[in-house]
């Protein structure tokens, strides 16, 4: 049996798989990590996402995936090296040898470009500390691995141009070189479309996690339908478009966001949820914000269970 746990982390994402296996050690995979604290609120269930694994007796990570560089996907990232063990982190590049520390601007307020500095300087801490006890850092390649006798992985990568960009800009800063503003503004802004995302499949059902990558990003690409879908971006208005919506054809919809309105943010967005709705069977959010079509409720998250079988069931915990 596969289960996929969706953590209520807030305004962030955490996933977790666990296959169960008989007279095998069970195999787990996290993608993404959440923010490094998430406070609490009244009349919430969030936290970080190292208290989930560690409710769920989680021992050992086979695979840890992170799927770009935001505090709310791999911030959480470090204290979970620091608990628990973790067979390899695979991302889609990592700081070359010797990656400086890097100091922000103390004369320009730019958020974007000091923003990109404060998480690679959390990203090469992050490196260092998973070198230092033994977890592999290993680059996501495209192609269809096999995990287990039943679950496969298939990464499905940025753009080229913002791949090559990234590495570039990313070297030049760890580096201490020289790099054009131009580049260096457009690299930070094109984190979320640098996504890496995955596709897991198990027992006939495929899972679509798709990171923060914008869905007008990845609409024209010969993308499969698939049963699961973790909606980009938290569920705002750049998550979906009825074109992508209509090819993926999801039974399940998940969005991982938080109850509370985000400043300048709208998530998740009514009209996703009415679009969904026409077309999924189920719609569920790690927290619920009060909606047209939905009532406000928290829970610590979303459960989605696959036997061997094939057969889905789905709830909120």
């Amino acid at each position: 049996m596969l289960e996929l746990f969706f953590c209520n982390v807030g305004d962030g994402d955490a996933i977790l798989l666990r296959e169960h296996r008989e007279n095998e050690p069970d195999y787990t995979v996290l993608v993404d990590a959440g923010r490094p604290f998430v406070e609490p609120q009244n009349g919430s269930l969030r936290k970080e996402a190292i208290y989930f694994l560690k409710a769920a007796g989680v021992e050992r990570i086979d695979r840890m995936y992170l799927s770009h560089l935001h505090i709310d996907h791999i911030g959480g990232a470090m204290r979970i090296l620091n608990e628990i063990s973790v067979g390899r982190i695979e991302a889609l590049c990592f700081p070359p040898d010797g990656a400086k520390w890097l100091m922000p601007s103390f004369t320009s307020t730019d958020k974007p470009t000091n923003g990109l500095l404060h998480m690679l300087n959390i990203f090469r801490d992050l490196c260092r500390m998973a070198a230092a006890k033994g977890t592999a850092l290993v680059p996501v390649r495209e192609g269809a691995e096999r995990l287990t006798d039943r679950l496969t992985v298939e990464p499905i990568l940025p753009k080229a141009t913002v791949i090559e960009r990234q590495k570039r800009v990313f070297d030049a800063l760890y580096r201490g070189e020289p790099v054009d503003e131009a580049e260096w503004f457009r690299a930070s802004k094109e984190r979320n479309v640098s996504s890496v995302m995955l596709r897991f499949t198990y027992a006939g059902r495929s899972i679509l996690l798709s990171g923060d990558r914008y869905a007008s990003d990845f609409e024209d690409l010969p993308i499969e339908p698939c049963d699961i879908w973790k909606l980009p971006h938290h569920g705002d208005p750049k998550s979906v478009t009825e074109p992508l919506l209509e090819k993926l054809s999801p039974r399940i919809a998940v969005i991982s966001c938080q109850s509370d309105a985000t400043a300048k943010k709208d998530r998740p967005n009514a009209g996703v949820i009415a679009l969904l709705q026409s077309s999924a069977e189920f719609v569920l959010c790690t927290e619920n914000k009060p909606l047209p079509t939905m009532r406000a409720s928290t829970h610590n998250g979303v459960l989605v269970t696959i036997d061997e079988q094939g057969q889905i069931t789905c709830s909120v915990v």
